[in-house]
């Protein structure tokens, strides 16, 4: 599902594609579920990374935990950026406007941590290992105590749980 800001870019602004309510897969590395809004009528270099934020949250109605970009003419796992602070918004501002393409921002809303994931080697793929049954598999009496935890918090992403005429 898209949105459209302005139907034409007009050459003056970066485009901006914001990528929010998805979620982050850490293997294959991806983002997943999420509808796209591109903005081709927005100011981004006025901003500052408040202003930023500010502005992505009131557009989306919701509150984010990270933003993070990526570099124009690279893959997800390659090009992904952190926008945390005003330098790095700074650095964002300089790879969207030195580029007439896409500039993809992916809202994290839980605060995964996803720049953690992509210096790990868990995400390289090993062109050479074997996918038969029972290679590369572990022991089964390495595995047996194994204790679980189960995470009890859950969010609810729905807009419309608060509202009046919807929770009759």
């Amino acid at each position: 599902m898209s949105q459209m800001a302005q139907s034409e870019p007009n050459g003056l602004f970066a485009m901006v594609e914001l990528n929010y309510q998805g979620v982050f897969n850490r293997n294959p590395f991806s983002y997943t579920g999420s509808v796209k809004t591109m903005f081709t009528d927005v100011d981004f270099s006025f901003m500052t990374y408040y202003e930023f934020v500010t502005f992505f949250e009131r557009f989306m109605h919701e509150e984010c935990k990270k933003f993070y970009y990526c570099e124009p003419d690279n893959s997800l796992m390659k090009g992904l950026n952190p926008i945390s602070n005003d330098v790095e918004y700074a650095a964002f501002i300089f790879n969207a406007y030195g580029t007439d393409g896409v500039n993809s921002v992916y809202m994290d809303h839980i605060g995964v941590g996803v720049d953690g994931w992509l210096d790990d080697d868990d995400n390289d793929v090993d062109e050479h290992e074997s996918y038969i049954d029972g290679e590369n598999e572990d022991n089964i009496d390495e595995v047996r105590n194994v204790a679980f935890e189960f995470n009890e918090v859950v969010v609810h992403m729905n807009r419309t749980s608060n509202d009046p005429f919807l929770s009759k």
